[in-house]
């Protein structure tokens, strides 16, 4: 790492901790203050949108504060501090870089509702040293995912993985579950999505087959995991798919906008640019990714289900699992583009697939989630 890149973030670090302890000390400390950090999206959804309903239930008294991260040292991150230093909890569903810059007040909870279900390929301090993950020098100055009090998970078989990829110990890692999974058991919530989506989308229709497809965030330059792209292979076999399939892409919300801009051109490719990948699962008949962890949360509706990954030995190496894939899931493997047309060709309407094996290791509660979660840090 460059020696000013160093200087700065030192610098940087340092002044951040600086004002935090000062704040912090000052401030009286807020029992009833709730900050909720978005970053992967600028609206609320999916884990944070439905521990937030929660807490509304739960909390009625709950000052709870909607921040919009950058996770950028830029004059922005200060306001977090700010915001931060007397807050009781901090909610987040990813990486958030203000809490690990500085040393939190012993009265904060961190709540880290990580997006992923399960655990499937490897990220934080499990990546340093390959070439997707961070450098050791990286990682004294700026300690990824430290400072959480409570991590929730999906299934007590993945708790050392969690606790392996935040350096933490795994009394504060607790398997009850993932939120945003409380949609598919609420019928009532469920029926008004498809409702919804039924009106606002006309390829939705008893005919057609809808096949959702979410490739998982791929990193770009000398991190790229690998060269194959499940985005590039579906616009090249797009019109071999059977007249009445439509595919319907879900976009990581990572993904270079500018890259979607060829899928417009193929007509039976559909762009899910509203709605939450949960939401477009319960209008699919089927699920494809290469590598996203979504597809766990697929399996809990028993369709069918594959993974398209031709590039699975490159990715292995510059990335790496937590697991064997055939351990964790039961989707079906694709390796070729010829065998994904077919897999594609093949599916039919209301087609049942029993993933009960596969929720039974992933998953150790999938119903009142949300509840379960914000009781337990709550009073814990």
């Amino acid at each position: 790492m460059h020696l000013l890149k160093k200087l700065y973030i030192n610098v940087y670090k340092f002044i951040v901790r600086c004002i935090y302890n000062f704040l912090s000390f000052f401030r009286k400390h807020d029992s009833n203050k709730v900050i909720i950090a978005l970053y992967r999206t600028k609206e609320l959804e999916g884990n944070l949108e439905y521990i937030y309903e929660e807490l509304i239930k739960q909390m009625p008294n709950a000052k709870i504060h909607l921040v919009v991260g950058e996770n950028k040292m830029n004059l922005r991150l200060f306001k977090e501090i700010v915001r931060l230093s007397n807050a009781r909890y901090l909610i987040v569903d990813d990486y958030y870089l203000p809490i690990y810059l500085v040393h939190p007040r012993i009265d904060l909870k961190v709540i880290q509702l990580w997006h992923a279900a399960g655990a499937f390929k490897k990220f934080g301090h499990s990546t340093v040293g390959t070439k997707f993950g961070p450098t050791k020098d990286y990682i004294k100055m700026v300690p990824i995912h430290s400072n959480y009090t409570h991590v929730y998970v999906t299934s007590k078989h993945i708790v050392p993985f969690y606790a392996e990829a935040f350096n933490m110990s795994q009394n504060r890692i607790f398997p009850l579950g993932i939120p945003r999974v409380d949609l598919f058991n609420n019928k009532d919530k469920s029926e008004e999505v498809v409702e919804y989506m039924y009106r606002d989308f006309s390829f939705l229709k008893e005919e057609n087959v809808n096949i959702l497809i979410a490739p998982t965030y791929r990193a770009k330059g000398t991190q790229s995991e690998s060269k194959d792209e499940l985005t590039n292979t579906i616009i090249k076999i797009s019109k071999l798919i059977n007249n009445n399939i439509y595919i319907i892409f879900k976009a990581h919300p990572y993904m270079d906008k500018k890259e979607l801009g060829k899928l417009k051109e193929c007509p039976n490719i559909i762009i899910a640019s509203e709605y939450s990948i949960n939401e477009w699962m319960l209008v699919s008949d089927a699920f494809i990714t290469d590598y996203s962890s979504s597809i766990f949360e697929f399996a809990l509706l028993k369709r069918p289900m594959a993974h398209y990954i031709p590039d699975i030995k490159e990715y292995l190496h510059n990335r790496g699992f937590y697991q064997d894939i055939h351990k964790i899931s039961d989707g079906e493997v694709l390796l070729s583009s010829n065998e994904l047309i077919q897999w594609i060709n093949s599916i039919e309407k209301y087609d049942f697939f029993d993933s009960t094996r596969m929720i039974k290791y992933n998953f150790d509660y999938t119903e009142d989630v949300s509840k379960r979660i914000v009781t337990h840090f709550i009073s814990k």
